[in-house]
């Protein structure tokens, strides 16, 4: 069984989305990772996010989320533009495809445990190298629009699929499965489906 995952490094619940993901791996789900791009509107320079402003009933959310699955948070204070963060990873999985889990994994940690800022080209470069993938030409693929055409033709395919919100997985047979749904839901209807694919 395959499933697409669509989801966005500056969306803490495609964070917390993660341990999702792993589940269905576990239950034999192979999952492919596209990006879709959340806020298009935010300006290079990025926004300020207050820490009283109205995300923070959702940082609290994500933190309890987080404890229980056991993953580290930090409550972002700015939300990037994340177009280049976006196209440097499908372009890696694209052309270093051995280099991409690390990297997905990586934006996520850098953006959400660390507070790093993941549209500064000097932190994608050191975390694409440290994925293992060649850090200089993967900027000038990126610079040379080779990622953003990769993230249009990942948006028209979620368009197509009818997704329209991160994280957002698609199943064989085009079950949508938005957001960062329970663990128990999503065990029973993976193998829901798994049974009725071998009976």
């Amino acid at each position: 069984m395959h499933a697409t995952c669509w989801s966005d490094y500056l969306c803490p619940w495609c964070y917390v989305g993660r341990a999702r993901s792993r589940l269905l791996e576990g239950l034999g789900v192979r999952v492919v990772h596209l990006p879709y791009e959340l806020h298009p509107e935010i300006p290079p320079e990025g926004r300020r996010i207050r820490a009283d402003g109205r995300l923070a009933p959702t940082f609290e959310r994500v933190a309890e989320e987080c404890e229980a699955v056991g993953l580290p948070w930090r409550a972002p204070t700015r939300m990037p533009n994340t177009r280049r963060a976006l196209a440097t990873a499908e372009w890696v999985r694209h052309h270093h495809p051995a280099a991409f889990d690390s990297l997905h994994a990586s934006l996520f940690d850098a953006h959400f445990a660390r507070g790093e800022p993941i549209d500064d080209r000097d932190v994608l470069d050191a975390l694409v190298a440290a994925a293992g993938a060649p850090a200089s030409r993967v900027r000038d693929a990126v610079e040379g629009g080779e990622g953003d055409a990769l993230v249009d033709a990942s948006m028209r395919a979620a368009r197509e699929a009818g997704v329209g919100s991160t994280p957002t997985w698609v199943l064989d047979g085009g079950l949508v499965i938005p957001g960062a749904l329970d663990a128990a839901t999503l065990e029973r209807w993976v193998r829901k489906i798994a049974g009725r694919s071998t009976g």
